[in-house]
């Protein structure tokens, strides 16, 4: 959601460091195992993939040092990330979305595991030359570091759509919001087709990126369409700021 508080800093009490480290480890274990256990599985395969675990090691670097940076200064927003995917009843999440986002997820799971497979198994198309596989890491690091960014600015950004606007929601304009109206779902665009070209699978960048675009456009229209609703003030901040998830493109 891009809206945030009236207040620039959080005054909530500080998050522990060890609620984020355990959040980070516990994100960065699931993609291990999606993504090491087909590597090793699969014939031709191995446990010890280079590439998967240097993507692993970015994933903890860069989402570790975001969830810590979040919850010492930011921690209010922190525990707002730490949402489930679908909200409670109270919250009045459209149901289009809870089942979009429970979908997105076991996509995003389904990604992780076909990308060695690919690689190892089924090779569908050429694998990257060796620049396009590091214009992909660049890519997938910069997507990573996207949602700490988004989620610095906004107390709201919420993992749902949901009506927050009795807890004080209202536009914000600054940081990554000033580029993009939704930088997270842009974050998460450039880490799969970029992640999957950093592994080795054209076939994982092409399928990926080109589902999860059209799935998020959707779920643009479902949230702005509540924006709009609850903010007057969403239309002048769409007029200023045109790009809805792709600079100069949508």
């Amino acid at each position: 959601m891009s809206a945030k508080a009236p207040s620039p800093m959080d005054t909530a009490a500080h998050a522990p460091v060890g609620e984020a480290l355990h959040a980070t480890a516990r994100g960065v274990l699931i993609v291990a195992v999606l993504l090491l256990a087909p590597a090793g599985l699969a014939p031709g395969g191995t446990w010890l993939w280079a590439r998967g675990l240097a993507f692993i090691a970015a994933f903890a670097v860069i989402g570790g040092a975001g969830n810590v940076a979040l919850a010492i200064w930011r921690p209010g927003h922190f525990r707002v990330r730490q949402q489930g995917v679908v909200a409670s009843r109270e919250k009045r999440q459209p149901l289009i979305d809870a089942i979009g986002a429970a979908g997105l997820l076991g996509f995003g799971a389904a990604w992780l595991i076909f990308i060695p497979i690919d690689v190892f198994r089924l090779h569908l198309l050429p694998a990257p030359s060796p620049w396009v596989s590091s214009v992909g890491a660049l890519t997938a690091a910069l997507g990573m570091a996207l949602t700490p960014l988004a989620v610095w600015e906004n107390l709201f950004a919420t993992p749902n759509v949901q009506d927050q606007s009795g807890q004080g929601q209202r536009i914000v304009a600054t940081g990554v919001y000033g580029l993009v109206r939704h930088p997270i779902y842009l974050g998460n665009l450039l880490l799969t087709g970029g992640g999957a070209l950093w592994l080795g699978s054209y076939a994982a960048a092409l399928i990926g990126a080109g589902v999860l675009l059209i799935a998020t456009i959707g779920r643009i229209a479902i949230e702005e369409r509540q924006l709009r609703a609850q903010f007057p003030e969403y239309e002048a901040y769409a007029r200023r700021v045109r790009a809805r998830l792709i600079p100069f493109v949508i």
